[in-house]
Formats: C-alpha cells, sequence, structure tokens
C-alpha cells in the first residue's frame, strides 16, 4: 500500500525543467496523507510536457457524490486494474505522481506495534509512481498503482509486502505512451525499480495516526531513540 509520500519541497519540480499547471493547489509537506486528498504533482500521457495537479483518490465518473463512495482507491492493485469496477474503465488514463519519497509500516518480528519507516531515491530527487486516474467533478483524481513489493521493499512493508509502482528512465517514458495495450501495460508493472537505488530508513513514530503532527523534518529524517529521563528511570522524581 501506500497512503503517505512526501513533497516536502516545491524546488525538486522545477528540476523536470517543465510548466507547473496549478501550482497554487500544491501544498509542500514532510507527510502527504492520502485520506485528506490533497493535490499531488503529475505528469500525464494527456500532456507529458507539464506538470499538473490531481487530487489524490480515484472517484469514478459515475459516481454522484463522493461520500457516497466509500471504496478505498488511494492505491490501485497491479492484480486487479484490468476487472475491478473502481479501475477497469481507467487503466488508459495513466500518469505518473511525482514525490520525493514515501512510507510504509514495518513490524519488527514479535511485535505488535508498527514502526514508520521512509523510503526515497538513494541519489536524491523524485520518485516516478505509475498511476492512473479518473475525470471526476472537473477535476481529475488519482490512484497510485502497487505491485508485489521487491526484496528489499517486503522487509519493509513486511505486513502486506505489496509497494507503489516506482518507474524511471524508459520504462517511465513508456508507461505515458497513448496507445499502450493492456499486455504492454502489464509487463510494464513488473518493472523492478533496483533495490539499489533506494534508501530505507525508521523515522518518527506515528506516521499512519491521525492525533500525531506528522508535518515536520522528523518525518522523514532518521529516528532517534528519545533520551532517557535518568530520573524517571531511577523513579527519583
Amino acid at each position: 500500500m501506500c497512503y503517505h509520500i512526501s513533497n516536502e519541497d516545491e524546488q525538486e519540480l522545477r528540476t523536470f525543467n517543465l510548466p507547473i499547471k496549478k501550482l497554487e493547489q500544491f501544498k509542500t509537506k514532510y507527510d502527504m496523507n492520502g485520506f485528506e486528498k490533497p493535490f499531488i504533482p503529475v505528469i500525464s500521457k494527456e500532456d507529458p510536457k507539464s506538470i499538473d495537479m490531481y487530487r489524490w483518490r480515484l472517484v469514478p465518473t459515475w459516481v454522484k457524490e463522493e461520500k457516497e463512495w466509500k471504496a478505498n482507491t488511494l492505491n490501485a492493485r497491479n492484480d486487479e486494474l484490468f476487472t475491478k469496477a473502481s479501475y477497469k474503465n481507467y487503466w488508459r488514463n495513466r500518469c505518473l505522481v511525482l514525490c520525493t519519497g514515501f512510507f510504509e509500516p514495518h513490524y519488527p518480528k514479535g511485535e505488535k506495534e508498527y514502526e514508520s519507516w521512509y523510503i526515497k531515491p538513494a541519489e536524491g530527487g523524485m520518485f516516478m509512481l505509475g498511476a492512473i486516474y479518473s475525470p471526476w467533478n472537473g477535476m481529475n483524481t488519482v490512484s497510485i498503482v502497487t505491485t508485489d513489493a521487491s526484496p528489499l521493499m517486503a522487509k519493509v512493508h513486511n505486513d502486506g509486502e505489496r509497494q507503489p509502482l516506482v518507474l524511471d528512465g524508459d520504462a517511465a517514458l513508456a508507461w505515458l505512451i497513448p496507445d499502450l495495450t493492456q499486455m504492454e501495460m502489464t509487463d510494464l508493472m513488473r518493472y523492478e525499480y533496483p533495490d539499489e537505488k533506494l534508501t530505507t530508513y525508521r523515522v518518527m513514530d506515528g506516521i499512519y495516526s491521525t492525533k500525531v503532527d506528522t508535518n515536520k523534518p522528523g518525518a522523514i529524517k532518521p529516528y532517534e531513540r528519545p533520551k532517557p529521563d535518568v530520573l524517571t528511570l531511577f523513579d527519583l522524581d
């Protein structure tokens, strides 16, 4: 799954040297929570020479009121893309979601509580995540495609062993080809982004909690164990 991404620096978008549409809708955040339905930057097959802002959470065109749409469509599984009612009419609507990183939960062996882990490009810059979109109510709404996890990502997201579809180079360009067949798209969804090009580490607790403010630098910095309170430790307070 991929419900949280980071986009903490607008300048990263400018490295693509493309015009940016609706920039006023883009709000930089260390932790972008998909359940808050933010506008996120994409490059679409409809206009691959610009960056646009699509609203996260795909809503099918036939839905009249979003409050009536109960499905979780922040992500679209690669093995359901062509058959599930939520997605099957939109596989031709492909785009690349741009982000500086994404988050996954990790469960240490024998523990019930998860840790928050962050994944970013090892050499910096931005990920390009394969996604699909649906036009709805005057805007485009987007869902990030997920696939089976790579060996490294399976160790990080060890509960579900899934990850977003990370594309680069020719694979990213191919994702935006207008007339891809289902077979060609299926092949692209098998693309294996090299594990050695990923940096992964634990970050602050609470990324998936609604009670914790995660829009802070600690959301994307390596975890630091809280220093013990010596007085409390020895019951001297």
